[in-house]
């Protein structure tokens, strides 16, 4: 009865080239396909970024209009693809440019004089909102109210209107659907307002007894009773400061005195009040306040009317103004105003950049970077330092597996055979040894004397 034939067993060797060889292969298409790519990510937008001439020194910038475009869009400050045109979200932010203002420490503070009042943002979408059209839901609506087609917003809960009710009467429940527009409501009864009218924010009293310090950061309030106010920067106009040692700027001589001044961060520390980027510093008369309390719209009123400077010669708490580089330039998050990570980046940056300060709100005040000769322009996001380290990586590491994988795949052409049996064999790993198999029994045998000895081998 004869042997049955099997399979001659593929060797290691072979298993082993083929894998070396697929990996390499597959390191070299891979390294092939992200040189490509970023190529129109990175290299090419850092070869933009070491020719654009922007400053790498920050600067400040104050949004003053940002609008959402929802039709044509013909640029936007922020897109979520750079491969492709910017459609759909199209935020579009204008800002001024300006020099940095004072670092300041108001010290001696009296600890209960300190505090912070909020006055944030009203989104109209936050407003309670009634259904006139639904039974009697809207029986007892008083306030003011903003009316389409039955359905009412009330206004009277984040905002104090200065209005006149002049128009039609409209009962809420009887006529429901003729609520459209601004309606004053007292029960079921609403009358429309007709002409235009301003509503101010509903926030917190800010207290003014034994006040002497009002510090404006962003929709916050800082009051302080402080003693005296030091300096550690000197401002020189649209040209850089420099910084000082602790400059004495204003002291409290007497009870008559109040400071005002708009910072862009503020911190208070036991005794002390800390504020970076502070401008528009103005002293006014204590009586100028009222008693006990104030709301936001007095406050602004005062700040916004005052004319007595802290520093007459504008070194120290400088006006905006004197600041002042650009007063209106675009502002791009980059300079391909665009980003890859397609995480909603664009719409977290509109509502960081994008406040324009209406209804006596403040407006974004951030760090950004400027091209001396262009005004056109700023963008938000500027760092040579990381664009070239971000260009090596991307440059060195595909480079180095696609030349590492090319050597290798040349070193294998070279030092590897393919024998009768198809299968491959390394030249050089096994001392020149050839390895036989029999057809019929399976059966290897190495050879290492030669070919007469492997045909010995194979005599019957």
């Amino acid at each position: 009865m004869g042997r049955k034939s099997k399979a001659p067993p593929i060797p290691q060797e072979d298993r082993r080239i083929c894998r070396s060889i697929c990996l390499c292969q597959l390191t070299v298409v891979m390294s092939c396909v992200a040189l490509v790519y970023l190529t129109v990510a990175i290299y090419m937008p850092s070869h933009r970024a070491f020719q654009s001439g922007i400053e790498p020194e920050p600067v400040m910038c104050q949004t003053v209009a940002s609008k959402l475009q929802t039709s044509y869009c013909d640029w936007a400050s922020c897109g979520e693809w750079c491969l492709t045109k910017t459609a759909g979200f199209c935020p579009q932010i204008h800002v001024t440019v300006r020099r940095n203002g004072t670092d300041i420490v108001m010290e001696n503070c009296l600890p209960l004089t300190s505090a912070v009042i909020s006055c944030p943002q009203v989104y109209p979408g936050a407003l309670k909102k009634y259904n006139c059209n639904n039974g009697t839901e809207c029986e007892s609506l008083t306030g003011v109210f903003n009316c389409s087609l039955g359905h009412c917003a009330n206004m009277s809960e984040m905002y104090q209107c200065h209005h006149k009710a002049d128009g039609i009467t409209v009962n809420s429940e009887r006529d429901n659907m003729k609520l459209n527009g601004f309606f004053e409501c007292d029960k079921a009864t609403c009358i429309k307002i007709k002409h235009p009218f301003v509503c101010d924010r509903l926030c917190p009293k800010i207290s003014t007894l034994d006040v002497n310090t009002y510090l404006l950061y962003e929709d916050n309030v800082y009051t302080g009773n402080c003693e005296r106010t030091l300096a550690f920067n000197r401002a020189n106009g649209t040209s850089v400061g420099s910084p000082v040692n602790a400059t004495e700027i204003w002291q409290n001589k007497n009870s008559t005195e109040v400071l005002m001044a708009s910072c862009l961060s503020v911190k208070i520390e036991d005794s002390s009040i800390k504020a970076i980027d502070c401008i528009n510093g103005t002293i006014q008369n204590r009586t100028n306040f009222p008693k006990l309390f104030m709301n936001f719209t007095t406050m602004w009123s005062l700040y916004e009317n005052s004319t007595i400077l802290v520093d007459t010669k504008q070194n120290f708490l400088p006006a905006q103004s004197d600041l002042t580089i650009y007063n209106w330039s675009r502002l791009y998050i980059n300079l391909e105003a665009c980003v890859n990570t397609l995480q909603g980046e664009c719409k977290l940056f509109q509502n960081t950049h994008g406040r324009g300060g209406e209804n006596h709100t403040m407006p974004s005040r951030f760090h950004c970077y400027y091209d001396k000769k262009d005004p056109f322009f700023v963008v938000a996001r500027f760092d040579l330092r990381k664009t070239w380290r971000e260009l090596m990586v991307a440059a060195l590491v595909p480079s180095l597996l696609f030349l590492v994988s090319t050597t290798t795949l040349c070193i294998i052409t070279r030092s590897v055979t393919v024998g009768d049996d198809a299968r491959m064999r390394c030249k050089y790993c096994s001392g020149g040894r050839q390895v036989v198999h029999d057809a019929c029994a399976g059966d290897t045998t190495e050879d290492e004397d030669g070919p007469d000895s492997a045909t010995r081998a194979l005599a019957p």
